[in-house]
């Protein structure tokens, strides 16, 4: 049995030496380390089941909408990544948005985490494609998580836009609604004015080889990022897996 996880202290771990200048993405995957100080190594016994349950192709998350038997929720997460976005939803203090869904399983983490965290908190995500989209829901609704995201579909840019332009402010981003350069570095522009101060935003494949490649249009991840994010307006938090993680300073309105 698991003892109820207590709240983290103040001290919050940050993990600069696992930077990768674009040259070296994808030469490593750094194993996932706590941001938060908690008890033992894992927050609760669903991200413990993230840690020691099932993978496909030995390193992909294989989650699935009604345990072992089943249905598999299709996506691309590594243990590492899945580990670092359940902790940080876990322990968001305020509302949370996810770029990009595809088949809603990096959602389901989400949800979960905020099931089970110590504080209710909003959940979105939008995704361009119709069919993701259903997915998404689909594979909520089949674990009972429907109910505690809000699925959107559309494009991210202008969601984020229209988000700014209300005045909301997220706890946490997840961005993985595209691998190009344009389409996360028009993104990365928005996000000092979205993201709370003191909040974090999470970026997949930014350790991804496929980055480096000159000739390969479709991935640009890392360079977007650092070229697009307000270097005054945010640090770098960690690498985990390919997700590279940004803490957005508290001093910067």
């Amino acid at each position: 049995m698991h003892a109820a996880p207590r709240r983290p202290s103040l001290t919050l771990f940050a993990h600069p030496e696992s930077f990768l200048r674009l040259e070296e993405a994808g030469s490593t995957i750094p194993p996932y380390r706590p941001t938060y100080d908690f008890p033992g190594p894992y927050v609760d016994a669903e991200h413990e089941r993230l840690g020691t349950g099932p993978l496909r192709d030995g390193y992909l998350v294989d989650r699935r909408t009604g345990g072992i038997l089943g249905w598999p929720i299709q996506g691309w997460l590594r243990r590492e990544d899945a580990l670092k976005l359940y902790e940080m939803a876990y322990f968001a203090g305020g509302d949370i948005l996810e770029l990009g869904s595809f088949h809603g399983l990096s959602t389901s983490l989400l949800a979960l985490a905020e099931r089970s965290g110590p504080r209710p908190k909003g959940i979105e995500t939008v995704d361009l494609s119709p069919r993701s989209v259903a997915m998404t829901r689909l594979n909520l609704l089949r674990q009972g998580l429907l109910h505690r995201v809000r699925v959107h579909r559309g494009d991210a840019l202008p969601f984020v836009r229209t988000r700014r332009a209300e005045g909301r402010r997220y706890a946490m981003v997840f961005v993985d609604h595209s691998h190009a350069y344009g389409p996360v570095h028009d993104v990365c522009r928005e996000l000092h004015a979205l993201v709370e101060p003191g909040g974090f935003c999470l970026f997949h494949d930014f350790n991804d080889p496929r980055n480096c490649d000159p000739t390969d249009v479709d991935h640009g991840v890392h360079q977007a990022v650092t070229g697009g994010l307000d270097p005054d307006a945010f640090e770098f938090y960690g690498i985990y897996g390919v997700v590279a993680m940004y803490r957005r300073s508290e001093g910067r309105s």
